[in-house]
């Protein structure tokens, strides 16, 4: 299957936030965005139990280290399916969707996202935090995400995944309105 690439930075943030109540305050302060190989190296010093403790603690949202290695975990070609679906809220629907998620983000290997600080609680088993997309040419956006504490640990939202999917134009059981 053959996906489009990414038509700017604004489209993608415009999409992310679909849907996503947008929080106040001016990004001029946010810190550089971490290249995905940084991000995964610092996850990796959290490997060993932290990570997953802070990802299945419903008392606080998890670390922008521990989210961003949820992330690269869903995106890991080497990762069955089966095995990812603990990561993304309903993609029991459509198991399958990880592989579509890993083939558009080959094909689209000049657009780079990342998640950044600050976590911010949004209330009862739900945060919000930022999603730095870069692509060449551009600057980096910032836009914003969601993450649901879902059957024990801390997902990204079907919100979330549905919204970039779309931006890549791949459909998905999981992201079907209830009827």
């Amino acid at each position: 299957m053959k996906y489009r690439k990414f038509l700017g930075a604004t489209m993608i943030a415009a999409a992310l936030m679909t849907g996503v109540a947008a929080c106040g305050g001016d990004d001029s302060d946010a810190p550089p965005a971490p290249t995905l190989t940084s991000t995964a190296d610092a996850g990796a010093g959290a490997a060993g139990g932290d990570t997953e403790s802070e990802i299945t603690n419903d008392s606080k949202p998890p670390s922008i280290a521990a989210l961003n290695e949820l992330v690269d975990t869903a995106v890991d070609p080497k990762i069955p399916s089966k095995d990812k679906i603990v990561l993304v809220e309903g993609s029991e629907k459509d198991p399958a969707i990880f592989e579509e998620l890993v083939n558009a983000r080959a094909e689209n290997s000049d657009v780079d996202w990342v998640l950044v600080n600050p976590v911010i609680s949004a209330g009862p088993n739900k945060a919000r935090v930022k999603v730095r997309i870069e692509t060449a040419g551009n600057p980096p956006t910032n836009a914003e995400s969601t993450i649901v504490f879902d059957d024990g640990r801390w997902k990204l939202s079907n919100q979330t995944v549905c919204n970039l999917l779309g931006l890549y134009q791949v459909k998905s059981a999981m992201c079907t309105p209830a009827s």
